[in-house]
């Protein structure tokens, strides 16, 4: 994934190596304890520019293993998504990991395209009983459009988010 350009890597460099990996959210054990979730932080050195990546890993009761890679960025980086999204950036991060997750789940085990890609946002549902604060909602519901690019094929998710001053909740669902 490092070497592609559609996902933010460098073709160019062909010396790259994990110079550190960091457990960030430690197991999360399931009732048949074989399956579970984590999070760790990768750091590629490519071709000399230390590039950090966050790496989540899910593994379903039967031994199955999904794993969704982003490269980290800071909270005060610009936006990480186009489009209309009202989402703050660390938002925007973790809805599209989990729209990753949830898309490589929907094309099924035998789809070989693993990369995915956000190529816009709409806003479906303005911010309902909301509250905002230094631009960033802390309050309130609305639904988002977000469309992913799937190897060249266009997929849509409907994502409704729930925030309060204590996080933020959303879930997706396809768009048929």
């Amino acid at each position: 994934m490092d070497a592609s350009e559609r996902v933010g890597g460098d073709p160019r460099c062909h010396n790259r190596s994990i110079s550190s990996t960091e457990v960030v959210v430690p197991v999360e054990l399931a009732a048949q304890g074989v399956s579970g979730r984590w999070t760790e932080r990768w750091t590629v050195d490519r071709c000399g520019v230390v590039v950090p990546y966050i790496v989540k890993f899910d593994r379903a009761p039967d031994g199955d293993l999904d794993v969704s890679m982003q490269r980290e960025t800071s909270d005060g980086e610009a936006a990480t998504v186009p489009g209309a999204t009202i989402a703050d950036p660390v938002l925007q991060r973790d809805t599209l990991a989990f729209l990753t997750q949830r898309d490589l789940f929907e094309a099924g085990p035998e789809a070989r395209c693993r990369t995915r890609k956000v190529v816009g946002t709409e806003l479906l549902a303005p911010l309902e009983d909301g509250e905002v604060e230094n631009g960033r909602a802390v309050a309130g519901k609305w639904v988002e459009r977000w469309a992913l690019d799937r190897c060249g094929a266009s997929v849509a998710y409907v994502v409704r988010f729930s925030t309060t001053r204590t996080g933020t909740s959303f879930v997706a669902e396809p768009q048929r």
